[in-house]
């Protein structure tokens, strides 16, 4: 008996400095404070008063974050807005031929494509939820956000060619339009050190609460002050420089 009972606290024994020696998952690192400069681009689908004004635009942006170690992060980013799809474009139809082009200064026929043309400018806050604490962050990324929010229809033309729209009388062709914007973002961030090949990407949407701001608006021959509810939803990708 007192050998089957050494031979039992032998194997115990041995079992036990195993388990010490073997070694613990570490984290492939700890989270830290980090400043995160975030080139990024987005594909919109506009809605509600947005929709009937404009198609489909791009937004070409940067954000410059800052990120605690528990995760929380605070952001300021601003972005240009450009599309090619105007569905107000009959607000030239005053002054154009019924071919739709513009006859211009030497008697030669123009024809104008309006665009859109805009930016916006955010505020934002949000937080990293970590999937593995092996990455702590890699994971769900949360923003919400403010700012402002301005466009217009964006006619592009020399006024030497239609003196008829040089920059003062474009005003009243262009429809700008800017007001409040509330943003929310919800997608996935991955941060790796020492390597250039952090991203996040994911579903942004925008409410902008915006209003018509000239005077005179020549196709209603009226002023357009207008209340509108902008919306946009967009796919957003961004490449993530995290300085730590």
């Amino acid at each position: 008996m007192q050998g089957t009972a050494a031979v039992v606290y032998a194997q115990n024994t041995l079992q036990t400095a195993g388990e010490k020696q073997q070694p613990k998952k570490k984290k492939q690192f700890d989270p830290s404070n980090a400043v995160m400069f975030v080139p990024n681009y987005t594909a919109q689908f506009p809605f509600g008063s947005m929709g009937d004004r404009f198609g489909f635009n791009s937004a070409f942006g940067m954000q410059v974050a800052y990120k605690v170690k528990k995760n929380w992060i605070v952001s300021v980013e601003g972005a240009f807005l450009f599309g090619t799809k105007v569905r107000e474009g009959y607000v030239l139809d005053n002054i154009d031929t019924y071919t739709g082009q513009h006859i211009g200064q030497n008697n030669d026929l123009i024809t104008i494509s309006p665009q859109e043309q805009g930016f916006n400018l955010k505020f934002t806050a949000g937080k990293i939820i970590p999937f593995s604490e092996k990455y702590p962050d890699a994971g769900l990324l949360l923003l919400t956000g403010f700012g402002f929010l301005e466009h217009k229809i964006a006619i592009n033309v020399r006024k030497e060619s239609l003196p008829q729209l040089d920059k003062t009388y474009r005003k009243g062709y262009d429809r700008l339009t800017n007001g409040p914007v509330i943003s929310q973002f919800i997608g996935v961030i991955y941060l790796q050190r020492r390597k250039f090949i952090s991203l996040y990407g994911g579903l942004q949407f925008d409410v902008g609460f915006t209003q018509g701001r000239r005077n005179y608006d020549f196709y209603t021959q009226a002023p357009l002050k207008d209340k509108r509810f902008d919306l946009f939803l967009g796919i957003k990708l961004g490449w993530v420089i995290p300085v730590f």
